[in-house]
């Protein structure tokens, strides 16, 4: 059980300071000390650096406890697995392509209409990545890839709250009817009939990335955590920086 432990506080390390980093006093100390460019570029910097140690840790001990998912064995739900997964992996997709269409997108906060993916899932990146986890999380092979991917299900969920929370402080009544009138999780407020989907708002070329992507990583999934991590490290922060960096063009 010590790797599973390891990972679960080298998770800590990660989801603590990227949440609590962006909680209001501590961001807007920070802020003031490095102003608002200096904050990100820290902010990123620290995330990417935790991030690597969990990432590289898994990779060195992600065949230790091994232990046979039960879900693998039946060939229907690990199907259906694999499409949640694909499913997941494109929203997380085309979330970084629209980024900047997003209230909540860096250098630029402001409540837009509800349209395109939003309508689907007010968050994208987090609710997306979650799924794509918590297909992973169930056909783990070991004890230390179930808890990276619980971990990562955990901070999804709890990064798109705490987000909420912030910009319901910072922005208002706007965003807090923007929340309201949207869900979390992917089609939630289309079945309570909070939103419907205008399908030619749809980012259509963002999802077809992101199956694309999918279809890519399966073949090389077996490959994908070699030389320490370092694919996995070198492809999430790659999305962040093109996330980051789109966004600040956008807010020009």
């Amino acid at each position: 059980m010590e790797e599973g432990w390891v990972t679960a506080l080298l998770w800590l390390l990660f989801g603590g300071t990227h949440v609590g980093l962006t909680a209001k006093p501590v961001r807007e100390r920070l802020v003031r000390g490095l102003g608002e460019a200096g904050f990100i570029v820290a902010y990123s910097v620290v995330a990417i650096l935790t991030f690597s140690a969990l990432a590289h840790y898994v990779a060195l001990h992600r065949f230790d406890q091994p232990h046979a998912s039960f879900w693998i064995t039946i060939p229907p739900v690990r199907g259906a697995l694999i499409g949640l997964s694909v499913a997941g992996f494109a929203l997380f997709i085309a979330a970084v392509l629209v980024y900047p269409r997003f209230p909540m997108a860096t250098f630029r906060h402001r409540v837009v209409p509800v349209r395109g993916i939003q309508q689907v899932t007010r968050h994208p990146f987090f609710s997306g990545i979650a799924l794509w986890a918590a297909a992973h999380a169930l056909l783990a092979p070991s004890t230390v890839t179930f808890v990276f991917f619980l971990g990562v299900i955990i901070l999804a969920f709890v990064g798109g709250l705490h987000q909420d929370r912030r910009l319901i402080a910072e922005m208002g009544e706007p965003y807090r009817a923007y929340v309201a009138a949207t869900s979390f999780w992917p089609f939630v407020a289309i079945v309570t009939r909070r939103q419907k989907v205008v399908w030619r708002e749809q980012p259509w070329l963002g999802y077809a990335a992101g199956i694309a992507a999918s279809l890519v990583l399966y073949q090389l999934h077996a490959h994908i955590f070699d030389r320490g991590g370092a694919y996995v490290i070198a492809f999430v922060s790659a999305g962040s920086i093109v996330a980051i960096l789109n966004s600040r063009a956008r807010a020009s």
